[in-house]
């Protein structure tokens, strides 16, 4: 009697604690799995969404968000002060994705944890990342660099009067540290009302220290002279020689005298003179130009420096000897040259006093003996023609401009050891100068009574399809032509 009744007591207490377990289960499951409000603790950006529903939370984080993004930030550094927001430096946050993520992650909490925290006394956090726009980033870097940045100074060469060569020191720049400034930006969303960021500067060394020019000195240096009582030809050659003046070149890089010269155009202040134009000379905007990169390219040549780029002149000009002139057009032709040297070199470019003046430096311990030849292949004689003349009276004549013959040449450079041996010898060109005829006008009377075209010492010598032979041996000296000065072309050329 006493076990059937035990047996009873037995069966309802099992019965009641099922029901007890399944009623749990499905107040937990209600609670945990299908409720659609989020649990005690939770929150998101350290917004606090227990208890509300999914509409709920995302209405709440979206008023967060814009709270955010909308207040102030403040970057300074010293008396300057940049205002801004967080909005102008990040992108939106998807809140539809971001509450689905978090849905996703607290769906997969253990039990006991959120059991254990029914109470809200545990914060389970969902932090929001912030990505910040990089686009903005580098804007407000250019933007502060031009208010705080301070460029860097290299060491560089400058001729003093009574000191010679000196070399001027190096100064440290400054830029912004970009990774360290906005290092102060919050990563993660969190309340705040406003933030004051300092702009974080980073020292800036130069390219060139003072200790890479201590064995700095002159490795080459050539001059012409000019007629500086020509205005219009003087002003267009200080312009590009003051142009080149002070360049420097790193170790490798190629030169360019269009690109450092820039074009010859009113706007820059070039004037019209003497240009050689086909087979004469007119007038033209830059002429004079051509003496500078002449005059440079002699100098680069006597530095032993490789040449990229050079063409002559259709007419022989009088301020170089013949075959060593370089012409440049910009657009079409250039002079380039590169330096092998494995130092830096500067080039020095003066003119006054009717003397165009380049020196180059680089590393003395580049400096190499140099011997420029030229020889001279054919002589091409000019003729002498007449031209009427209505301004001149009957029988007077007048010179217009003198005549002067053309050349084929080749030039070469020569490498010489301490006693002055050539060890290496190197053609430069092979160049063909037209010659220029000359011209005298003549009255009306004196025309008639003469051809119009007359033959002026020798016939002309038509120019070998062939290359000319070269020399042939390499350890004799190669004779230097040398052209009268009476006979030189006027002093003029692009």
């Amino acid at each position: 009697m006493v076990s059937e009744r035990l047996k009873s007591s037995l069966i309802f207490v099992l019965v009641l604690l099922l029901g007890i377990g399944l009623a749990s289960f499905l107040y937990f499951y209600q609670i945990f799995y299908k409720a659609d409000c989020f649990l005690p603790g939770v929150r998101i950006g350290a917004v606090s969404l227990a208890g509300y529903s999914k509409g709920e939370a995302a209405a709440i984080i979206r008023k967060h968000i814009e709270q955010l993004y909308n207040a102030p930030i403040i970057f300074y550094r010293d008396n300057y002060i940049y205002n801004t927001k967080l909005a102008d430096l990040c992108g939106e946050i998807d809140i539809k994705r971001l509450l689905a993520e978090v849905e996703e992650k607290e769906r997969k909490r253990s039990l006991l944890s959120k059991i254990s925290n029914m109470d809200g006394l545990k914060v389970i956090n969902y932090p929001v990342k912030v990505s910040y726009d990089q686009n903005a980033r580098t804007k407000l870097c250019e933007v502060w660099n031009k208010e705080l940045g301070v460029e860097a100074v290299n060491a560089r060469l400058d001729m003093d009067l009574e000191k010679g060569l000196v070399v001027l020191p190096s100064k440290l720049g400054s830029k912004v540290n970009e990774a360290a400034t906005f290092s102060g930006l919050p990563q993660e969303l969190k309340g705040f009302e406003s933030l004051k960021i300092p702009i974080t500067m980073a020292v800036v060394h130069p390219e060139v220290e003072e200790d890479a020019l201590q064995n700095m000195g002159e490795i080459a240096a050539f001059s012409t002279w000019f007629n500086a009582g020509d205005i219009n030809r003087s002003n267009n050659l200080y312009l590009a020689t003051s142009s080149i003046n002070g360049s420097m070149l790193d170790p490798g890089e190629v030169f360019s005298f269009n690109h450092r010269v820039g074009e010859r155009v009113v706007e820059a202040g070039y004037r019209d003179a003497l240009v050689i134009v086909g087979n004469k000379f007119e007038p033209g905007l830059g002429g004079g130009v051509c003496q500078v990169s002449s005059t440079l390219y002699n100098a680069i040549l006597l530095a032993g420096l490789p040449i990229i780029e050079r063409h002559n002149h259709a007419l022989t000009v009088a301020y170089v000897p013949v075959g060593r002139d370089a012409t440049v057009v910009y657009g079409l032709q250039d002079f380039k040259f590169k330096n092998t040297t494995g130092h830096p070199l500067y080039i020095r470019a003066l003119a006054r006093g009717g003397r165009l003046q380049i020196n180059v430096y680089g590393n003395i311990a580049a400096k190499k003996r140099v011997e420029l030849t030229t020889v001279i292949d054919q002589t091409i004689a000019f003729k002498e023609s007449r031209q009427v003349d209505a301004s001149l009276p009957p029988g007077q004549e007048k010179v217009d401009h003198v005549g002067f013959p053309g050349y084929v040449s080749r030039t070469f450079r020569s490498y010489l050891d301490q006693e002055g041996k050539v060890i290496e010898k190197e053609k430069l060109s092979t160049d063909y100068y037209k010659p220029l005829d000359k011209l005298i006008l003549t009255g009306s009377e004196a025309a008639s009574e003469n051809p119009a075209i007359e033959p002026a010492g020798e016939p002309a010598a038509e120019v070998p399809g062939e290359k000319p032979a070269e020399p042939t041996s390499n350890n004799e000296p190669l004779p230097q032509e040398t052209v009268p000065l009476d006979q030189s072309p006027p002093e003029v050329g692009i």
